[in-house]
């Protein structure tokens, strides 16, 4: 008789407007639940005070970006704002193998890149799950970017025109949370990577 595999590592991707909570969610996965690990992604954009490279981001330049592109080290990248952001392949393929469970929170349209990486690698296919995290309106994506204190008007107003066409693609996602509180976001995200941990597609 064939038994299911002890352990099956995943790589959850979060993904929603600037302001949905999907960046606090990926740090309380990794400092709460046991072995998950954030993927660190790569920008061009300067670091943000207190940002540490190799830690919240690998901070590239330009030039050392176009030459992971060129050499088709990225599993996902894309241009957001100003700036771009990209997922190297090799981070993702150890991890994985070493039965290490994943989450990043990733810019929507970057979600469809890693779904069209996913098709041609197995290993990708069968450990992706994908979930939306939907603000109830835009109001609370506004009165959230302006309490991080981070942002001047005219980048949340960007911000926010930007999520106007982010919310729209919620239906290609594997899930879909609206958030409520951190509390009851954070129960729904866990209840969705334990139950995916244990889907038979999964264990062969």
């Amino acid at each position: 008789m064939t038994t299911p595999k002890d352990n099956v590592s995943l790589l959850l991707v979060l993904a929603g407007p600037a302001g949905s909570g999907k960046t606090t969610l990926c740090e309380r996965m990794v400092a709460e639940a046991e072995k998950v690990e954030r993927v660190v992604t790569c920008t061009t954009r300067q670091p943000r005070e207190g940002e540490k490279d190799g830690v919240d981001y690998h901070f590239l330049d330009d030039e050392q970006f176009d030459r992971a592109i060129n050499t088709g080290a990225f599993l996902e990248w894309a241009k957001v704002h100003t700036n771009r952001y990209g997922v190297l392949k090799s981070v993702i393929q150890e991890k994985l193998a070493e039965s290490i469970d994943l989450v990043m929170n990733v810019d929507v349209q970057g979600v469809a890149n890693i779904r069209a990486a996913a098709q041609e690698d197995e290993l990708l296919s069968k450990r992706l799950v994908t979930v939306f995290i939907l603000p109830p309106d835009l109001e609370v994506v506004r009165e959230r970017l302006r309490g991080r204190g981070k942002d001047d008007e005219e980048e949340i107003e960007r911000r926010v025109q930007t999520a106007i066409k982010e919310v729209e693609l919620w239906p290609e996602f594997d899930y879909v949370i609206v958030t409520k509180s951190k509390d009851e976001d954070y129960e729904a995200v866990l209840n969705i990577w334990k139950a995916e941990k244990l889907r038979s597609l999964r264990l062969g």
